[in-house]
């Protein structure tokens, strides 16, 4: 790029670049380079996540036994998975525009660890619910940025590959809180809170160290010398990996608008407002559903079916994991030759089929099984509908679209868990499941099936217009 070109970019007014920074990414092949930067980003994303609705896993055993209603504890879920995750997302995504990917990446692991501490030290619900919306904005920047990270780092015809793979990595992070809920739960719950916290805290150095600041995110803000330096250094490590040169770019194929403010205002028309509305509405079923109205009650549904805290940390964090695993693993196998929106129908139905006849399921072994199916779908549904949001904007505004879009349908994880909880005792728990199977799983999945756009084998530019 010339120097006058470079000057234009970086003006007042927005200018077209080449875009050489991404199309020299897209043409790289995929190696342990990509794989050790995307395992970092899903290490976080793992850790963050093992403490999201923590008080679901402690409520049946700590709270409840405390005289603690259905519906009071609905409120602590709500806030930490809604109002405190959907007040880090909205405020993450325009950050991470706006002054970068890393620091928000980053800090998410800190604020997480240090406001989720002291839900060990009190019993008082309001500050239980303080501390529950607090600790939630550290998972709500991990959010709003992680999988636009990931996919940032990716070319178009192994992102499939790369990000189920690397994602793989979130099941494994599950062992660790399985591990402790089986020997510290309920007894020594705070050690439990204190694993968690320092985990979290464990990821701020690493990511700090390792992982460098989105090149295409440079690109976008006109800082390319720092862009370039990045991507040589990718380059010249996976040509001695590969042992062979590197295809030429294509940048006709990578527009990329450069400008230092964030145009926002695209996305409330046209295209992009339409896309926002569809993507709100399923993000809205599936919170109130198959993300978080599932979990909101299952553990205090198993403990009245007889499970111990023993059997459910078991086999929900240290078994269902491998399932997980499982899953991810074909996944990635896969890759772009089937179409994400496709997938996201396909395990979306099948766990709502499942949780339908859930209710049905009342001897242990039966039970085991039908979770051991329920946690890879709703694995798989999520992940690809994080993958499928974070590629349908350009990359100007890649993570506001995604803030938007996720962060707004994030209103459902308030009301979701609070208007499922006075259904759950009312009904035993039948109601909880039909809403969850029917409203929360399959109605989503196949919105997407029927107004969602193709991704497969596409630029993140190309998808995006």
């Amino acid at each position: 790029m010339s120097e006058s070109q470079t000057q234009a970019a970086t003006g007042p007014q927005a200018k077209y670049a080449n875009g050489q920074i991404a199309a020299r990414i897209d043409r790289l092949p995929l190696t342990r380079v990509q794989y050790l930067l995307a395992a970092v980003t899903q290490l976080f994303w793992g850790f963050l996540i093992d403490t999201d609705g923590v008080v679901a896993r402690l409520y049946p055993f700590i709270w409840e036994p405390q005289g603690m209603s259905a519906v009071k504890y609905s409120f602590l879920y709500a806030g930490n998975t809604g109002v405190g995750i959907l007040l880090g997302i909205s405020a993450g995504g325009p950050i991470s525009d706006r002054f970068g990917r890393k620091k928000v990446l980053v800090s998410s692991g800190l604020v997480g660890a240090v406001f989720l501490t002291p839900l060990a030290h009190t019993n008082s619900f309001g500050w239980l619910l303080l501390w529950n919306i607090l600790y939630g904005i550290g998972i709500g920047f991990m959010l709003s940025v992680n999988n636009v990270y990931l996919h940032e780092l990716a070319p178009p015809g192994s992102r499939q590959k790369l990000a189920m793979r690397a994602q793989a990595t979130t099941a494994l992070c599950s062992f660790l809180p399985g591990i402790m809920g089986v020997f510290w739960v309920p007894e020594h719950y705070r050690w439990f809170i204190y694993g968690l916290a320092i985990a979290m805290l464990c990821m701020v150095p690493v990511g700090a160290i390792i992982l460098p600041e989105s090149p295409r995110w440079l690109e976008q803000k006109g800082r390319h010398a720092e862009a370039d330096a990045i991507v040589s250094r990718w380059e010249t490590r996976i040509e001695a990996i590969t042992g062979r040169p590197l295809p030429e770019p294509e940048p006709e194929r990578n527009i990329v608008v450069q400008t230092e403010k964030v145009p926002v205002q695209e996305l409330f028309g046209g295209m992009y407002g339409k896309r926002i509305v569809m993507l709100c509405l399923v993000w809205m079923c599936g919170y109130a559903g198959i993300v978080y109205g599932f979990g909101a009650f299952s553990s205090t549904f198993l403990k009245h079916q007889g499970w111990t805290a023993g059997q459910l940390f078991f086999w929900v964090s240290m078994i269902a994991p491998l399932m997980r695993l499982s899953a991810f693993i074909a996944a990635s196998f896969i890759g772009e030759r089937f179409e994400r929106k496709s997938l996201i129908g396909i395990v979306g139905c099948v766990y709502g089929a499942i949780v339908l006849l859930f209710w049905f399921a009342h001897v242990f072994p039966l039970q085991v099984v039908m979770l051991l199916c329920i946690y890879p779908c709703s694995t798989m549904w999520l992940f690809n509908m994080y993958n499928y949001t974070s590629m349908s904007f350009p990359t100007r505004i890649r993570s506001s679209g995604y803030a938007w879009s996720n962060g707004v349908a994030h209103t459902a994880a308030v009301w979701g868990p609070i208007a499922v909880a006075p259904i759950f005792a009312a009904t035993g728990g039948w109601g909880w499941l039909v809403f969850v199977g029917s409203i929360g799983a399959i109605v989503p999945s196949l919105i997407v099936v029927t107004l969602g756009m193709r991704q497969k084998g596409r630029t993140l530019e190309e998808v995006a217009v």
